[in-house]
């Protein structure tokens, strides 16, 4: 999404009013720095410099610079005398949790929480194979990048989006009667969108496509559930169907 000028200005009847900008979310992007902006960076992140081909970047309208590389986060200030250190962010990613994840990574975005206060996603993933199907989980946690450098997770554990394979043709006849569609095949997505100041909407979308030779006895469907998110104090999980809820479990 793009991101507008921190404000603009509005005249109304000879009054000047000065109106917020939007909150829009922001995508971190393969860094296009020149040799000169890299080198200024390496030299206050030296760490970093080992893996250049892990660096996404992106501008606020404040003219900062975030540069997210694996598990760092780090904010620079931009101006004609070049970039400066502001704040680094280190996000303890780990490979297993419970024994059931896969992995984690910082979703490559900058979520807005107010003017100046923003948020980072760390997703879980999960994979389960079986006989003829399986299933990939994503799971969101989310955490908002404090100005004393430390992170604080306000939202844990939502469903992100899964897709899952379920075998439904176990005989000749299911096959027949399959009209070639021999799985049972659901998913669900979320798009987020901020409102105003400490307000996002989640907005899940799900489906879910039956084989004719399924017996499971649901039938296809799509379904959307729009849930307003207070951040300050977000619900242990959100108000979505059980069956929306799949966590990679069953």
């Amino acid at each position: 999404m793009a991101f507008s000028s921190a404000a603009c200005t509005q005249e109304i009847k000879g009054i000047s009013t000065t109106l917020a900008a939007p909150l829009d979310i922001l995508a971190f992007k393969k860094v296009q720095l020149s040799p000169n902006e890299q080198n200024q960076l390496c030299a206050q992140v030296k760490d970093l410099c080992q893996h250049r081909d892990q660096w996404r970047s992106l501008k606020t309208a404040d003219q900062r610079l975030w540069l997210l590389s694996g598990a760092d986060i780090v904010q620079f200030s931009a101006s004609t005398m070049g970039l400066k250190l502001l704040k680094k962010w280190y996000v303890n990613l780990s490979t297993q949790e419970d024994g059931t994840s896969t992995g984690q990574f910082v979703f490559p975005k900058l979520f807005p929480m107010t003017q100046n206060r923003y948020a980072i996603a760390v997703i879980d993933t999960f994979s389960e194979m079986y006989s003829g199907g399986g299933a990939g989980i994503e799971r969101a946690s989310f955490y908002e990048l404090k100005n004393s450098g430390e992170i604080h997770q306000f939202i844990n554990n939502y469903p992100f989006s899964f897709s899952r394979m379920i075998r439904a043709c176990f005989s000749e006849q299911d096959y027949e009667r399959s009209q070639g569609h021999c799985h049972d095949e659901d998913s669900l997505s979320l798009d987020i969108r901020p409102i105003k100041p400490m307000l996002w909407q989640f907005r899940y979308r799900y489906h879910l496509s039956v084989s004719p030779a399924s017996d499971s006895g649901e039938k296809s469907y799509q379904g959307s559930r729009n849930l307003n998110i207070d951040l300050n104090k977000a619900p242990e999980q959100p108000n979505i169907p059980e069956t929306w809820n799949y966590a990679g479990q069953e």
